[in-house]
């Protein structure tokens, strides 16, 4: 059985897609960026849009010297 694994533990990625708003899906599609470790967890995170997947990004950590 596959163990599910905190939100702490699991990688990040900042996802990217090409949007419209949902209430006016005829305009120009924008790029939304947002960081979550699933694509569910993504689109969860704009809602009010119609998505379009474009890319998965591992995110950088920074660290400070």
């Amino acid at each position: 059985m596959a163990e599910s694994q905190s939100t702490q533990t699991r990688l990040k990625f900042t996802w990217r897609f090409l949007a419209v708003p949902a209430i006016a899906p005829d305009t120009k599609p924008i790029v939304l960026y947002t960081n979550a470790a699933s694509e569910q967890d993504a689109r969860d995170n704009c809602p009010g849009w119609l998505l379009f997947f474009a890319a998965r990004l591992p995110v950088q950590e920074v660290r400070h010297a």
